[in-house]
């Protein structure tokens, strides 16, 4: 380890001495003869703007920036991004947070808090929202409610991917890496005209793998990665004011299973420790994270001239995951759960764009969002095990020295137990609960910015929304049954009561913004704004296959900002904001149910920045800070006092920065150095909005992570004539050791998990562009 961050130091000041003494090297690219930072056009208002001119909290990821630091993921991304983390436990169960707001969904009718688009198409749905970050144009993040601009789904803020376009020229690119865990890698893309400036094909695509970095001392790896994508675009141009653009993406996840890991047991070398990632999990069983989602859109615009125009954008996703844990992270059979979804969704929109005199400007449209989603538990304990979780003796499932325990093989012979003392506990018994939902909404939108002067405008938005959510639920009673059911009032099942039963609900809805901007000159604004962000109501059905119907949760939301873009050289972006919940949709464990439940009332405020200065041609500097306060409040509507009163949001740290540097040297006419570290920060996390602490195992179990930071370095070596480049690459340099992790299926049976953050990953690549 010392020896990589000496050898590191070695080169970084070798660049700078470089970076001084030697001239750079002159290709005709306009980069190496100024100093600019990377221009990046946005589009979240639903029209091209530069960033400056947009009234909102957003922060935009070019392609060179990308490339720079090597990001490849979105949790990666986060760390750019102020106000936004990410945690990745698996595939399908992202955590996307924005201002301390995590979209989670336990339901097939719960919506997202974030909405994630994808080429201006909804991708919300958790288990589609990871896309990999390969041949992309840039990425936009918008922060606060914007149901306005991207409809429902979006109550706290948007992701937004925007891959490369086709173009009329033949480019593109491919590269490959390796590194340690078996890392390899293979990118790339071609563009193709085939048509000038008619028709234009671009394919690009991606495998990524890599052996998971925790050990199953049973059997296997975990936490790892093997990921296929790809993705074909056409561009096609009839006319010159009519264009289509058509494109298809698929990808593939067929990774390892999660290391959920416990630290009341020990792994089967007798060892505690997770972060020595070696887990020992049941014996003789696959653990799997298995993801396909498969989208298509198509996107047509008729200008009648540059500011009118009628976008009409089509899309249809399918998604199917297939996920099995190790739910208590020990040798011994007690928690092994699988979960199953499929989901398809089709989405319709017409909007129309218009701008007047130069005056008023803005859009007006109608959608339509249909999706189809089913969502399967498969849960097959051994009860000899499990029976010491429900009797509260966890101490005898796993031996001290990593063994597994003696089962238990029939019910106490206790006078309280009654006729089932002495019963024999069954070690086969599966049960099987299905979930499915389909679930409509049309919207009506309309968003106008008025130029009441040259420096001063006013914007407004409103969306009025129809829904109609339909779920059923069906649980099947065992072919073993369960004796622990007995207990638990769900026999002759264990986790789900078996049953049929249904529910529709139709609900309307409004969402709205309003924003005032004052141009202080060409490269600053200043910006104030309300907006209103609703999160749909959800129906669920409980262990006992009851169904019930959660109250919308609803924000309101204050932003006030600066945002300052001088002759490209340098970017200060400064928002503050302050947000009140009400109806906020926490989760809780309901018997065996993961449910949402209603926290009542919560209050967040803080503070989000962003730098960027290209000092020379040889240095650019870039930063982010923020800082967010978001607690529950310590009475509900009525006065009465909350039981998460004064918790801090799960997953939201206080205090967040990141921090890096770009450097370039000529080393001689023909080659150039790039050296990129980046460090990012974030202060103490709680992993559940119960704050739970695990009062009775305080020495086992903190559901928390403490503040930590991660250091990732890009050292590039670039051959100028022929655009080839060599880079060695670091991800978590300093070895830092973390959870990303803490609670899971275990929390309810007293044997929380926990999963171990990344651990260093380095690496080479070799890319060619063309």
């Amino acid at each position: 380890m010392k020896k990589i961050v000496f050898i590191a130091a070695i080169l970084s000041y070798s660049l700078c001495v470089k970076a001084i003494d030697l001239p750079s090297y002159d290709n005709g690219d306009d980069t190496t003869k100024t100093v600019t930072l990377e221009t990046v056009t946005v589009t979240a208002q639903q029209r091209e703007q530069k960033l400056q001119d947009v009234p909102v909290a957003v922060t935009a990821i070019g392609s060179k920036f990308l490339e720079n630091t090597q990001t490849t993921s979105l949790e990666q991304l986060a760390v750019f991004v102020p106000g936004l983390n990410v945690t990745i436990q698996t595939p399908h169960r992202p955590s996307l947070s924005i201002r301390g707001l995590t979209s989670d969904e336990v339901s097939p009718t719960a919506q997202p808090r974030v909405s994630v688009y994808y080429n201006n198409v909804p991708t919300s749905r958790a288990s589609m929202a990871l896309a990999e970050l390969y041949d992309m144009e840039r990425i936009e993040v918008l922060k606060g409610p914007q149901g306005t601009l991207f409809g429902r789904g979006s109550q706290i803020g948007v992701i937004h991917f925007i891959s490369q376009k086709p173009v009329a020229d033949f480019e593109g690119y491919i590269s490959a890496k390796a590194g340690n865990y078996a890392r390899k890698e293979i990118e790339g893309a071609i563009n193709i005209p085939v048509m000038d400036n008619k028709l234009m094909f671009r394919a690009a695509g991606l495998y990524s793998y890599h052996d998971g970095y925790v050990t199953n001392l049973s059997g296997g790896k975990l936490n790892g990665k093997n990921t296929f994508g790809g993705r074909f675009s056409a561009a096609w141009l009839p006319t010159d004011n009519f264009n289509i653009n058509l494109t298809v993406s698929y990808q593939k996840d067929d990774n390892p299973g999660t290391a959920f890991m416990s630290k009341r047991y020990p792994n089967a070398k007798g060892e505690y420790d997770i972060f020595k990632y070696e887990a020992s999990l049941d014996e003789g069983k696959d653990w799997f994270n298995r993801r396909d989602v498969f989208g298509t859109s198509l996107n047509m615009k008729y200008y009648f001239d540059n500011g009118n125009y009628l976008t009409s954008i089509t899309s249809l996703y399918n998604n199917t995951v297939d996920h099995r844990w190790d739910g208590d992270g020990s040798v011994a059979p007690a928690i092994d759960m699988k979960e199953m979804d499929d989901a398809r969704q089709f989405t319709q929109e017409l909007r129309y764009n218009f701008s007047l005199n130069d005056k008023l400007e803005g859009f007006a449209g109608l959608s339509y969002w249909q999706e189809k989603a089913k969502q399967s538990y498969w849960f097959g304990p051994n009860e000899q095990y499990m029976a010491y979780l429900i009797f509260s003796m966890p101490e005898y499932m796993v031996n001290p020295d990593g063994s597994i325990g003696y089962p238990m093989p029939t019910l106490p012979s206790d006078p309280m137990l009654g006729p089932l003392g002495g019963m024999p506990l069954p070690t086969n018994h599966e049960e099987l609960s299905l979930d499915k939902a389909t679930n409509k909404a049309t919207d009506a939108f309309v968003d106008l910015t008025w130029k009441i002067t040259s420096s001063l405008s006013f914007t407004a938005g409103l969306r009025a929304t129809y829904e109609n959510f339909f779920t059923e639920h069906k649980t099947d009673a065992g072919v073993v049954p369960s004796m622990l059911g007995n207990l638990l009032g769900t026999a002759p099942n264990f986790f789900f009561a078996p049953g049929q039963a249904e529910m529709t609900k139709d609900f309307m809805s409004v969402t709205y913004r309003t924003n005032l901007k004052y141009a202080l000159n060409e490269t600053s604004s200043l910006y104030a704004g309300y907006a209103r962000g609703r999160r749909p109501n959800v129906l669920q059905f409980n262990s006992a296959g009851q169904g019930e119907t959660m109250n919308a949760e609803n924000v309101h939301s204050f932003d006030i900002g600066y945002k300052l873009i001088g002759y490209q050289r340098y970017q200060f972006d400064v928002d503050l904001f302050y947000q009140l919940y009400n109806n906020f949709q926490s989760s809780k464990w309901d018997g065996a149910n993961y449910l949402v439940a209603d926290a009542g009332k919560a209050t967040s405020y803080g503070a989000e920045l962003t730098v960027k200065y290209a000092v020379a041609k040889y240095l650019e500097l870039f930063g982010n800070y923020a800082y967010i306060h978001a607690r529950f409040d310590d009475k509900d509507s009525d006065g009465n006092t909350q039981e998460y009163a004064g918790n801090t949001f799960r997953l939201t740290p206080e205090n967040s920065f990141a921090l890096g540097v770009h450097l370039k040297a000529s080393l001689s006419d023909k080659f150039q150095a790039l050296f990129t570290p980046a460090y990012s920060w974030k202060s103490h996390i709680w992993f559940e909005d119960s704050n739970d602490k695990q009062p009775e195992n305080p020495d086992l179990a903190r559901l928390e992570q403490d503040a930590y930071g991660l250091l990732n370095v890009n050292l590039a070596l670039k051959y100028m004539p022929t655009n080839l480049t060599l880079s060695l690459f670091a991800h978590n340099l300093l070895g830092e050791k973390y959870l990303i992790g803490a609670g899971n299926t275990g929390m309810m049976f007293g044997v929380p998990t926990y999963v171990p953050g990344i651990p260093r990953m380095i690496g080479a690549g070799l890319k060619y562009i063309f």
